[in-house]
Parts: C-alpha cells; structure tokens; sequence
C-alpha cells in the first residue's frame, strides 16, 4: 500500500475545489477552451473558461499560472479569475495568500476572486483575505458563498 503525502493529500483536496469551479462554470453555460486556444477564442461572443493558464510574470517575475479564467461578453467585468486555496489542515498555503493578493493587485489585467476552503488555515487568514478586497480583488468566498455569489447572477 502506497503512503499517501500531505502534499498528495493536498493535492487531491485542492482538485476537488478545482472540480467544483468547473463543474459549476460548466452548469452556467461557460464552454471550456484549451488554454492555448483562449485568447483567441476571446473574440467570439460566448461564455468561455480554461484552467491552469500562464496569465503574466508574478512579482518575483516567474510564471504565474492562475486556477482559472472566465470570459462572459455579457458581464461587466468581461474576464475574472478565480484562483482556488484549499487548507484541510494546518499548513503554510495561508502564508501564501499576501503573495496571491499582491499579484491580482499588482501583475493580473483582469479582476479576480479566491475561493477558500477546508477550514484549516490559521485564525485571522480569512479575515484578512476578506480586508483586500477592492476594485481588482472583487470577493474571496467558501464553497457556498460562491455558490450563492453565482446564483446570485454575478457569473
């Protein structure tokens, strides 16, 4: 029997969240375009998204691959990004959350949100989050915050 890892662990929890976004952009109508096809299909006047593109060089300027991006021709604004943290347990994904903010504020062209879940991050990491939020970072929601944020018609 193979050992799982934190990280496998982490891994395997997180894609769950990832899934969630999908399933529920899917259910929205959004068509998902391969990443190397997104811009392109930019142009057309339909609902896409695609996971896991290179969007624009972090502030350290390595490569920043964000969780997903969405385009809706109809909705102001017109492209988001979702970025998605899962924490089950006590970790350092919390650490990372200034350095999430500063490259939606900083470095990304479009708006964006985070979905936060698994309860495991420390005390005050939410709230903190929930502080940022402005004209660039529009919410960081759980799982059913952002099911209600979308049934609300924000997607």
């Amino acid at each position: 029997m193979t050992q799982r890892t934190g990280g496998s662990i982490a891994n395997e929890t997180g894609n769950i969240l990832e899934n969630f976004v999908a399933q529920t952009l899917d259910r929205k109508g959004y068509e998902f375009i391969e990443k190397n096809k997104f811009n392109v299909a930019m142009t057309l006047n339909q609902k896409i998204y695609t996971r896991q593109m290179h969007l624009a060089q972090t502030i350290y300027d390595t490569k920043w691959n964000i969780d997903f991006v969405i385009h809706n021709p109809e909705k102001q604004p017109i492209s988001l990004i979702i970025e998605c943290k899962w924490q089950q347990v006590g970790g350092s994904v919390d650490e990372k959350y200034p350095y999430t903010v500063q490259n939606i504020k900083e470095q990304s062209p479009y708006p964006a949100i985070i979905l936060l879940d698994g309860d495991g991050y420390k005390n005050g990491a939410k709230e903190w989050l929930k502080k940022q939020v402005d004209k660039k970072l529009l919410g960081v929601f759980s799982m059913g915050e952002f099911t209600k944020w979308v049934n609300l018609g924000n997607l």
